[in-house]
């Protein structure tokens, strides 16, 4: 992984190409644009799950939300864009999930997936900085790809190295936040930390912020269900996935 990583990254580095900022942006708006576990590399037969899924599918999907909610979105001056986690259905080319050995249906070789989806989140980049002034990147790891994602999460730095208006983090925490104005927000997957559990990570690991804002927001993936859970003092909300279901989450309901 070490290798595919160094590899990805050094023959990308400094290759974005660069634009002006948009000439109007608005200071006091922030564009935040999370993705429900995108399972790039994910293989679902219609007659077997009642949905087709591939890799180009994938491809096809996400740059078209993309450029639609760009095209709608505000002229924030700052975007983040949000990836909740399972980028990549697999974490390597076993194809299988790293903690519990469930096979998966995979579309395609391991190192073409990450290339993909690569190709794909970049175009996502472009994109937004067509909108907004600065644009901030935070790929969570998930439990299908805690190692695989920091390929994409490093080679994407790697391209936009020379674009300071491109900001990726790479922190590996498995809780992110962002504080803008009285708005904080929190992030992570969602198969670690329950949603119950999200309103005491925040208050203790951001108390100087908790104290300091009126909106609280924690976003998450993992569930691929739209849902929103009010807690004292912060809201959870789990998004949706544009992938379709595989064969084991189709013959478990």
């Amino acid at each position: 992984m070490r290798a595919a990583v160094a590899a990805l990254s050094e023959e990308v580095r400094g290759l974005a190409p660069l634009s002006a900022a948009p000439p109007r942006c608005m200071e006091s708006l922030l564009a935040v644009y999370p993705l429900g576990d995108p399972h790039f590399g994910m293989y679902s037969w219609a007659k077997e799950t009642g949905g087709d899924f591939d890799l180009t599918e994938a491809r096809r999907v996400t740059m078209g939300a993309v450029d639609r909610l760009v095209q709608a979105a505000a002229p924030a001056h700052t975007a983040i864009i949000l990836p909740l986690g399972d980028v990549f259905h697999a974490n390597d080319q076993t194809n299988q999930t790293p903690a519990h050995k469930h096979q998966l249906d995979v579309d395609s070789r391991f190192v073409h997936v990450l290339q993909v989806g690569i190709e794909t989140f970049r175009h996502c980049i472009l994109r937004a900085l067509e909108k907004h002034a600065k644009v901030i990147v935070r790929f969570v790891a998930g439990n299908h790809d805690p190692q695989s994602v920091w390929a994409l999460a490093f080679t994407i730095a790697a391209y936009f190295d020379n674009e300071p208006r491109v900001e990726v983090d790479l922190s590996p925490a498995r809780h992110w936040f962002y504080r803008f104005g009285s708005v904080l927000l929190g992030a992570t997957h969602g198969d670690q930390s329950k949603a119950e559990q999200l309103l005491g990570v925040m208050a203790c690991d951001r108390a100087e912020d908790w104290g300091q804002t009126k909106h609280r927001y924690w976003l998450c993936g993992h569930v691929h269900q739209s849902g929103l859970k009010e807690f004292p003092g912060v809201t959870v909300e789990t998004f949706r996935t544009l992938a379709a279901s595989d064969a084991y989450a189709a013959g478990h309901g």
